[in-house]
């Protein structure tokens, strides 16, 4: 298992590690990054928000810009967060998470997923 740090709002790190931004993970998408987890042996930062009222957001969008890898679960999200969805959507490093056939965010990223196991493989090849 590599050397792993979470940090949460409004602390940040500023080393050299695969930065993975969370962004209100649901119990699967945790289940899932533990998992990857165990198998990459690098220095990984695991950015975590789950700022239920939206404090923080300046952080949320500076960490986003910042990260590896951004990991939004909308469906998770509360209203402030999914107020600013398109901005982090927006980002070429975010993939999103949604079980939302309406809103149609593939008209501003085609990065919606449905597992990690696309992330298992990169962190590996790192």
């Amino acid at each position: 298992m590599s050397d792993v740090n979470v940090i949460t709002p409004p602390d940040k790190l500023f080393d050299h590690a695969t930065k993975i931004f969370l962004i209100h993970p649901g119990v699967e998408t945790r289940k899932n990054i533990s998992s990857i987890l165990e198998g990459v042996h690098k220095p990984i930062n695991i950015y975590l928000y789950e700022e239920p009222t939206g404090m923080h957001m300046e952080w949320v969008l500076d960490i986003c810009n910042d990260c590896t890898y951004c990991i939004l679960d909308l469906d998770n999200s509360g209203e402030m967060i999914r107020k600013f969805a398109s901005i982090l959507i927006a980002k070429p490093n975010t993939f999103y998470l949604t079980n939302d056939e309406v809103t149609p965010y593939n008209l501003i990223s085609a990065n919606r997923i449905f597992d990690l196991h696309w992330l298992d493989r990169l962190l590996k090849e790192d």
